[in-house]
C-alpha cells in the first residue's frame, strides 16, 4: 500500500515538473537591454520614493519636536 502511494506522489511530483517545464517554454523572456532599462527604473523609484519618505520624517520629526515636546531637551525618543 505505501509502495502505490509512492508512486502517486511520484508521478504527480513528475507531472508538477513537466507541466512548470512546459510553462517556461512559453515565457517571453526579457532581452538584456529590456532587463537594464527595468533594473534602472526601478531602483531610481526606489530612491525618489526613499527620499520622499526620509523627507517627511524628517518634517514631522522637526513638526513634533517644536509643537509637541515644545523644545524639551533629550526628547529625541
Amino acid at each position: 500500500m505505501a509502495l502505490t502511494a509512492t508512486r502517486r506522489d511520484d508521478n504527480r511530483l513528475t507531472t508538477f515538473f513537466r507541466d512548470t517545464f512546459e510553462e517556461l517554454r512559453k515565457v517571453v523572456w526579457p532581452t538584456l537591454p529590456e532587463l537594464y532599462r527595468y533594473t534602472v527604473v526601478v531602483i531610481v523609484t526606489v530612491v525618489i520614493i526613499s527620499a520622499f519618505i526620509g523627507l517627511v520624517d524628517l518634517g514631522l520629526g522637526a513638526f513634533t519636536q517644536r509643537y509637541v515636546y515644545n523644545g524639551i531637551q533629550g526628547a529625541t525618543h
